[in-house]
């Protein structure tokens, strides 16, 4: 007697759906985008008018979780005088004063908003992702918060001062004019590669625990600062910020510098 053993082989079938949109608002003095998934891409233009080109990818490894995809995520648009927001909101949201993520469990299903953006030069940007992504911007004027958490973040002949965040992914920021104001580039796991114009003015703290620091501008020391003296059993102790500090020029704005797990580099675009 002959015995024939048959496989079941279960197949998934995955649900994808692509949509686009654009958005033009007029009059803003600031944009804010807060993405979760999907890269955002920023270019300064000649006219008035913000330009927005939204790519939408939802997907789930079947119809009725693509379904739930779309039923549970949506962008949210306002504007209140100068300032527009687009938020991307789902059931990770907390609905609370900073609207924070919270991702828990299993994926039910994917969603990927990628944002193609025209801005008038001198407009503040407040941009923020997380997953699968990236931040450009190129070519504005206005100041600037900008957060990534798994990509890296790249600023082409900016001007502005403010903060340039990531994670996980390297932080790359050349200037067509040197900050004014106080500005922090950090990183966890990457390389921090800042070029400034010549006859830069300012106090420079930089900090690395696996790397090097470097700058091709003539410098002089500054003091490492300390944290306040604090009493630990009958003794008044300070303990030092281990910030590398030194003074560019005639000194100016702080610029400071930190990465866990990669190189900085502070240079002189002209050289």
């Amino acid at each position: 007697m002959k015995y024939v053993f048959f496989a079941l082989v279960c197949v998934l079938h995955a649900a994808e759906e692509k949509t686009n949109e654009r958005k033009t608002f007029s009059g803003v003095r600031e944009l804010v985008i807060d993405n979760v998934s999907g890269f955002i891409e920023v270019t300064a233009g000649t006219g008035g008018s913000v330009e927005i080109e939204i790519e939408k990818t939802l997907s789930g490894d079947s119809a009725d979780r693509l379904a739930l995809a779309k039923k549970e995520i949506s962008l949210t648009t306002t504007q209140e005088g100068g300032l527009v927001r687009l938020l991307v909101d789902g059931p990770f949201r907390c609905h609370c004063a900073d609207n924070s993520i919270n991702f828990r469990g299993h994926e039910v299903y994917k969603f990927v908003y990628d944002f193609k953006v025209r801005v008038p030069r001198d407009v503040k940007l407040e941009l923020r992702t997380v997953n699968k992504s990236h931040i450009s911007v190129n070519g504005t004027a206005g100041d600037y918060t900008i957060s990534n958490v798994n990509g890296p973040i790249e600023m082409t002949d900016v001007e502005g001062s403010g903060t340039v965040h990531t994670v996980n992914g390297g932080v790359k920021v050349l200037y067509a004019r040197n900050p004014t104001g106080a500005t922090s580039f950090k990183s966890v796991n990457g390389s921090l590669d800042i070029s400034f114009r010549s006859g830069l003015n300012a106090d420079v703290r930089m900090k690395t625990m696996n790397g090097g620091l470097y700058t091709d501008f003539d410098v002089s020391a500054l003091p490492i600062a300390a944290s306040p003296g604090e009493n630990r059993n009958g003794k008044f102790v300070w303990s030092s910020r281990r910030m590398t500090g030194v003074r560019i020029g005639g000194g100016g704005p702080e610029l400071q510098f930190e990465t866990l797990n990669g190189d900085v580099m502070v240079r002189n675009r002209e050289k």
